[in-house]
């Protein structure tokens, strides 16, 4: 498996993790604007996909986001890349996701 693959499918088990956690807690969905608006206040201005996230969360039901996080397209994949739902998912979780990847990339090599 290649490490972009690799990456890829990790970038989308993340992210699956953190839309079961959105719907399950709907008071997380406070973070990913918190965090367009903090990198938005440190950095002056926000890269195209950033902005693009926060036009997308600004502007589209929650269910059409959530399908965005879990979908396979090629415009979600490129997305994920630049993700502004950091901090939702703990430090355990994203552990457990990444040695999965980790041990998954060493039996196929």
């Amino acid at each position: 498996m290649s490490m972009q693959i690799r990456s890829d499918e990790r970038s989308k088990a993340l992210h699956r993790k953190i839309a079961e956690k959105l719907r399950n807690n709907p008071s997380l969905w406070h973070i990913p604007k918190r965090n367009i608006a903090k990198w938005k206040s440190r950095r002056g201005i926000l890269t195209p996909a950033v902005r693009e996230w926060e036009h997308i969360l600004n502007t589209n039901p929650k269910e059409q986001i959530l399908s965005i996080l879990e979908s396979d397209s090629e415009e979600s994949v490129r997305l994920r890349s630049s993700s502004p739902f950091t901090g939702i998912l703990t430090d355990s979780e994203r552990k457990r996701i990444f040695e999965f990847y980790n041990i998954k990339a060493y039996r196929a090599a």
